[in-house]
């Protein structure tokens, strides 16, 4: 990876400098400024695929209020800067009264939502139950802190380097806790290999797939999900797993018949796979997702800029960054697991 420092980045360091030593208010307001669309970025840059997405997605809602600040002074060009939001894809991102702290998800038959969490910590799932369930978004937040001398003196590169590994932080946080919920959701709908011993792993895998796309289907088309034969599916896999999936998907019936095989293809359904290194999903074991409906996010407070007083005790000068998200699986049939051969 390679960091080219620019003059923003330049500018960025002036601003803290006037903020910090010529106590001037405007410099201090701007460093909030460029240091909240600097971690907002990735969300933003996401933001034109999944609303693309989303639109093939009856009863799909997406969310336009995302807030980004429209100067961003701190803009670093970051060669291979990957972050993984492919989960934001499985959401449906809903409403929620400003004065409260949860939404409601009604009619609730089986389902999950997670709770904050302290880093380190293991990810605790807690059970759904009842025809109406409350949940609630929970505070995420970090510190990023400058010492003097990094200010003081200009030191740019590190800097820029402290600034990417906390936003990276913050967004690798989001994901595995999304990752965590849809796993746990999938966890107790598992579908089998299929097909006998003696055939083909291509054959197995898209009678596999095949079944997935039914199954996930047939026990969601009678509670007012839209046309569930034709409804859009997601699957979400390690890319230790691409080669035999894309293979799955590229045979013919043709092919397959050729080589002695009953002659089948894959399901005409649009499956749209999105490979992850997330250790929520394992190898040989992708998960089908029926998105939005009852998997539901809602974002109270997109990631906010705060900042101190300069610390008189070590000169250093910090800014945290919060946010205020929760989401929820409010049906299981929504979400299985594939296994793969």
């Amino acid at each position: 990876m390679s960091i080219k420092i620019t003059k923003n980045d330049v500018l960025f360091a002036d601003l803290l400098y006037k903020a910090a030593y010529e106590k001037d208010a405007a410099s201090r307001d701007n460093c909030l400024v460029a240091l909240q669309a600097f971690v907002n970025k990735p969300a933003k840059e996401m933001k034109a695929t999944i609303q693309a997405f989303k639109k093939s997605i009856q009863a799909f809602s997406v969310s336009t209020d995302f807030s980004l600040m429209t100067t961003n002074a701190f803009n670093m060009i970051v060669e291979e800067d990957n972050f993984d939001l492919g989960w934001q894809q499985a959401c449906r991102d809903v409403p929620r009264d400003a004065d409260k702290d949860f939404w409601e998800i009604g009619t609730v038959t089986n389902g999950i939502t997670f709770q904050q969490v302290q880093e380190g910590q293991r990810i605790e799932m807690n059970s759904m139950a009842g025809t109406k369930q409350l949940v609630y978004v929970d505070y995420y937040g970090g510190a990023l802190g400058f010492t003097d001398k990094m200010i003081r003196f200009r030191k740019l590169a590190q800097m820029v380097d402290m600034a990417m590994a906390f936003r990276n932080k913050f967004w690798a946080n989001k994901a595995d806790n999304h990752y965590a919920l849809l796993a746990a959701a999938a966890a107790g709908n598992i579908i089998v290999a299929q097909g006998a011993a003696g055939d083909i792993r291509v054959q197995r895998n898209v009678l596999t797939i095949n079944q997935g796309a039914f199954t996930i289907g047939d026990v969601n088309k009678d509670k007012g999900y839209g046309d569930m034969a034709n409804a859009p599916l997601l699957m979400y896999a390690n890319p230790f797993d691409e080669d035999r999936i894309e293979a799955a998907f590229r045979v013919t019936t043709n092919y397959l018949a050729s080589g002695q095989q009953p002659g089948t293809s894959i399901t005409r359904r649009p499956i749209q796979r999105i490979y992850t290194y997330n250790s929520s999903v394992v190898a040989g074991s992708p998960q089908l997702i029926l998105p939005g409906r009852k998997i539901q996010m809602n974002e109270a407070m997109a990631p906010t800029t705060y900042t101190a007083p300069q610390d008189i005790l070590t000169l250093n000068y910090a800014q945290s960054v919060w946010s205020i998200y929760g989401a929820a699986v409010g049906d299981t049939d929504q979400c299985y697991t594939l296994t793969l051969v």
